[in-house]
């Protein structure tokens, strides 16, 4: 078996990895920090029986994943992310990934989503799917950003700066600013720890 788990924070993603190995002996996991690292290793190797992503890592949008869909149409793809309920992750169900596993869940859910999507089901939790009215939905500051600006926003919140923001995303180093310009606007704070705490809470982190 054949699982690849694509995420930028690499505490999670090798830990996640511990938990796959230790569930199942004999399963070969890969570990990717990227959209870019993801595709050439989907390009480069042999077909995975499953694929781990990280809604927040560099590159990723719902149009990506909807594109992963599209291009591997026969491997269960989820989504693994710290936001529930938030627009962006309903897209991306309503994209067609077969799951959405959060960052929160306890050994126990995750061995479950795991099994239910290697069986060929879906494992999405119903605060995914909950009207945008209730009170999981993401804040409103959230709301008004751009995809690339949510990108930018959860490089601060893991703490990187803005060169290493800018290398992740193939961006100058001015261009970040001019991203974060904006999104402390949208956010309204004045500074990049502020930022960093109200990104975390909403579960960019």
């Amino acid at each position: 078996m054949r699982v690849l788990i694509a995420d930028d924070h690499p505490l999670y993603r090798e830990a996640a990895a511990l938990q796959i190995r230790r569930l199942y002996r004999e399963a070969h996991v890969q570990e990717v920090a990227s959209l870019a690292e993801l595709r050439a290793a989907t390009d480069h190797s042999a077909a995975f029986d499953l694929i781990l992503v990280d809604y927040y890592m560099p590159g990723m949008s719902a149009d990506a994943l909807a594109g992963l869909v599209k291009d591997f149409p026969a491997t269960p793809l989820a989504v693994i992310s710290g936001m529930v309920g938030n627009a962006d992750i309903v897209a991306a169900v309503r994209a067609g990934v077969c799951g959405y596993i959060p960052k929160t869940s306890t050994s126990e859910y995750f061995a479950r989503a795991l099994q239910l999507l290697l069986a060929g089901g879906t494992s999405i939790p119903t605060e995914v799917l909950m009207d945008q009215t209730a009170s999981h939905k993401m804040p409103s500051w959230l709301a008004k950003m751009s995809a690339r600006e949510k990108e930018v926003l959860h490089g601060v919140a893991m703490g990187q700066s803005n060169k290493e923001i800018g290398r992740a995303l193939g961006l100058a180093e001015v261009t970040i600013k001019l991203h974060l310009r904006n999104v402390f606007r949208k956010m309204a704070v004045k500074s990049r720890s502020e930022a960093a705490v109200k990104a975390v809470r909403a579960g960019l982190g």
